[in-house]
């Protein structure tokens, strides 16, 4: 009968690998002492592992500390996990998210796969030329190990933050993406309500009056100042620490490994990655991490006071606003039939608040560090990441699925404008503020109108009030929308 395990050594002792595994003893003792969430590895992250593995490689080959044929297996193996689907990763690198400090982990597991597919291409040549027939060469490590081949001239300590950054920098690229996308949307919406007048409202009360364009445009600038906060805050992640090796001194890194490696990792990533001139405080501090979280969470509180306002412009139909209509995506009431809620609203508020509890996280994590190091990171990477992903797919469903279908209840809004006793305040130079306020509180008491009330009372010339309370005269200065 076939063995269903292979024997594999660490520092601690054997241990049992699935034969036909490409992870080694490291991985199973951490499947083994972490089954958390059940969850494995962001694949931006795997991507950004095998990206420095690739480049340190490269660099390593370039300052002759691996030979030309350990560099090309080590190449050609994360060749081929870059050409395999996404979703066959998670058996592959199966280590939870919720993990020993620092990475370590997340880190053996990437190395040991490499060498172990390194080493079945190096079997798989020397059999070739030796005319036999392929034997396994898993958990051999010979002619490559994770340890000395794979991680050469790396920390976890270097290597795991560095994958942060740049799996942080590649996901950030959809959600800017997304936030532009959103913004124009609510620029086109301003733009198609530019000229449908409003009650404006301040403390909940009736204001002065505006139109629905502006109101829906200011939500548009919002979001391109979300925009420009996200990428400000991405320039903050372009600093490595790679080559600082276990806490910022560099030792076993090669001369010239620290400029070769950050230089191929710009040119793979496309991103104006630069070495930290300090790499000693590149170790200490997730500063970089905590200032990309903090610009999610900002994002987030802007986007749930958005959502919370077209909640209320869209309430009703018949006792709310009522201002505007959304799209009606699905049923709202398993027991009150043609009841329809906000539903993507609701959808995109409770994501934010997901993202909130992300960055609470991150804050924790980063306040943790001690010393030359701060283990925290697993969890940062986690929640970054995951806040990120989260955050960048409901803007995506907000947008389509509702901002883009919003329509305007005209006849509502007109009638609101009209009867807001705010309208007043138009009035003003003329009468003065006490003797409008004193018609707004009648208004109030008895029902008429502030405009009756001036009629009746003669306060005012006809074709003078007829100037002051045009909705053109009243908005003018007011549009901002060209």
């Amino acid at each position: 009968m076939k063995p269903a395990f292979r024997i594999e050594h660490d520092a601690l002792g054997e241990v049992q690998v699935p034969l036909e595994a490409l992870y080694g003893a490291q991985t199973v003792r951490a499947i083994q002492n972490f089954p958390i969430s059940g969850r494995t590895a962001h694949p931006a992250l795997v991507r950004a592992l095998l990206r420095i593995k690739r480049a340190a490689a490269q660099a390593n080959r370039h300052c002759k500390v691996l030979n030309d044929r350990d560099a090309s297996l080590i190449l050609q193996a994360i060749e081929q996990l870059f050409q395999m689907p996404e979703s066959a990763w998670p058996a592959i690198f199966p280590v939870d998210p919720y993990q020993a400090g620092a990475g370590t982990s997340q880190n053996m597991n990437v190395n040991e796969v490499i060498a172990n597919l390194a080493n079945k291409v190096a079997n798989k040549v020397a059999n070739k030329v030796a005319n036999k027939v392929e034997r396994p060469a898993l958990g051999t490590y010979s002619p490559i190990h994770p340890n000395d081949h794979v991680n050469r001239s790396q920390s976890t300590n270097d290597v795991f933050p560095t994958a942060m950054r740049l799996a942080l920098l590649e996901a950030s690229r959809e959600l800017l993406d997304e936030l532009g996308l959103l913004a124009n949307s609510f620029e086109a919406k301003a733009q198609e309500f530019r000229d449908l007048p409003k009650a404006g409202r301040t403390h909940l009360q009736d204001a002065l009056p505006m139109t629905l364009g502006q109101e829906l445009g200011a939500y548009a600038g919002t979001l391109t100042k979300c925009h420009a906060l996200i990428r400000e805050s991405r320039s903050y992640l372009l600093e490595l620490s790679i080559g600082g090796s276990a806490i910022g001194s560099g030792l076993n890194v090669p001369g010239n490994y620290v400029s070769r490696i950050v230089e191929l990792l710009r040119e793979d990533t496309r991103e104006f990655l630069r070495g930290a001139p300090d790499l000693f405080e590149a170790t200490q501090s997730q500063f970089p991490i905590g200032v990309f979280s903090a610009a999610l969470r900002a994002c987030a509180l802007e986007v749930i006071r958005i959502c919370n306002d077209l909640r209320l412009l869209s309430s009703g139909p018949l006792t709310g606003l009522s201002e505007i209509t959304l799209p009606e995506v699905q049923p709202g009431s398993s027991m009150m039939p043609g009841k329809v809620n906000p539903s993507i609203l609701e959808m995109v508020t409770q994501t934010c608040f997901s993202v909130l509890g992300y960055d609470h996280t991150i804050a924790m994590a980063i306040q943790a560090g001690q010393l030359e190091l701060n283990v925290m990171m697993p969890l940062m990477a986690c929640s970054g990441l995951e806040a990120t992903s989260i955050f960048t797919h409901a803007l995506g469903v907000m947008r389509v699925r509702c901002i883009e279908g919003i329509k305007a209840n005209a006849e509502r809004l007109q009638r609101y404008f009209e009867l807001t006793p705010q309208v007043a305040t138009a009035l003003t130079p003329v009468l003065g503020y006490e003797k409008v306020a004193e018609l707004v509180q009648v208004s109030l008491q008895t029902g008429t109108s502030v405009i009756q009330l001036v009629r009746e009372r003669k306060l005012i010339s006809k074709s003078d009030l007829n100037e002051l309370l045009d909705p053109e005269t009243i908005l003018a200065g007011q549009k901002k929308i060209a």
